[in-house]
């Protein structure tokens, strides 16, 4: 195994493949979602960045308690994941134009820009999960929003919530395989 392989390995059962973000954020969105009908609709759009950001604590908290292995100190993969993270932040005007224009879409471009920073993460965790997330959460909400149109605000949060929550099982399914098969240890039985 080349070092970069052992560096993805190790990013893989430290992480367990992403499996706590994917799994916090997954319930933040169906909060969004459910929230979306009790908030005014001035502030509704907003509630899906407010909630990742609020969520975004808790799911480093779980990565770090939760992982099979500890992280390398220093990680040479960190730059390129928190580089792969921030895209999102970079990636915010958009989410401001189609707010100014068409408020109840600005769900819809903010699940556009989450899902296209997970393509990458298919490379570092060695999953096509990633993938499939990146291309559903990317595409899934613009197809909502022809089929039901300005109720995309709340499906949207369902939606996404519902796709990340899936994709958290396959990750977490991936990362106790990889675990199994580094033949480090037996799968730590609280997993």
């Amino acid at each position: 195994m080349s070092e970069l392989d052992e560096l993805r390995q190790r990013a893989i059962l430290s992480s367990l493949a992403g499996f706590p973000f994917l799994l916090v954020m997954g319930i933040a969105w169906l909060v969004g979602g459910v929230l979306s009908y009790l908030v005014p609709s001035s502030f509704a759009p907003w509630i899906y960045p407010c909630l990742g950001g609020a969520a975004m604590p808790i799911a480093i908290t779980l990565e770090r308690r939760l992982g099979y292995c500890p992280a390398p100190d220093p990680d040479p993969l960190l730059p390129l994941t928190l580089q792969l993270l921030f895209v999102q932040i970079v990636a915010f005007p958009a989410i401001l134009l189609v707010w100014d224009s068409a408020p109840h879409f600005t769900p819809v471009a903010f699940a556009a820009i989450v899902g296209a920073h997970f393509l990458p993460f298919q490379w570092v965790y060695r999953t096509r999960t990633y993938l499939v997330l990146g291309i559903a959460v990317a595409a899934g909400p613009f197809v909502l929003a022809v089929m039901v149109g300005a109720a995309v605000l709340h499906y949207t949060g369902f939606f996404v919530g519902s796709s990340l929550l899936v994709g958290s099982l396959f990750v977490l399914a991936h990362a106790r395989a990889t675990w199994r098969a580094s033949g480090m240890a037996p799968l730590p039985a609280a997993r």
